[in-house]
């Protein structure tokens, strides 16, 4: 008999200790991925959203207008899309159009000034809107 009986304990125990290590890893790895994971499909939502609306402001646009001083809309249940014209001033209007898809909690508007000519609605260079433009909140609301 040898006078070492420990031998290849401590290769043992560091093997150990690289396999608690890399389960550690990759659990955090594993939260960082859900968290991505996460994130990708809310902006894959965001993106749908923002899809269905653009189309809602080109399905929009085939309307003949009429625009008053109250918003005057038009739907399209089956695609969720709703546009809504409001005469502003003289022959200046705001489109507001919505767009949503099966997953949306809350729907997307975008704002939009345009013109109106012969009935017909034209947007106006550089006349895309983050925002409602009134300070008044019960004239950024849209009809239901």
């Amino acid at each position: 008999m040898s006078g070492h009986p420990e031998r290849g304990n401590i290769t043992l125990g560091f093997v150990l200790l690289l396999f608690a290590l890399g389960i550690l890893m990759l659990g955090g790895l594993q939260r960082q991925l859900s968290h991505q994971r996460h994130l990708v499909a809310s902006e894959i939502g965001f993106l749908k959203q923002y899809a269905a609306a653009i189309s809602a402001q080109a399905w929009g646009t085939q309307f003949i207008w009429q625009p008053q001083q109250t918003w005057q809309c038009q739907q399209e249940i089956e695609k969720g899309w709703k546009a809504c014209v409001l005469l502003v001033e003289r022959n200046e209007v705001l489109m507001a159009v919505r767009g949503t898809y099966s997953g949306a909690q809350l729907p997307l508007t975008l704002w939009r000034w345009g013109v109106v000519d012969n009935s017909r609605w034209l947007s106006t260079p550089h006349g895309w809107l983050d925002f409602c433009p009134f300070t008044e909140v019960p004239r950024c609301q849209l009809p239901q």
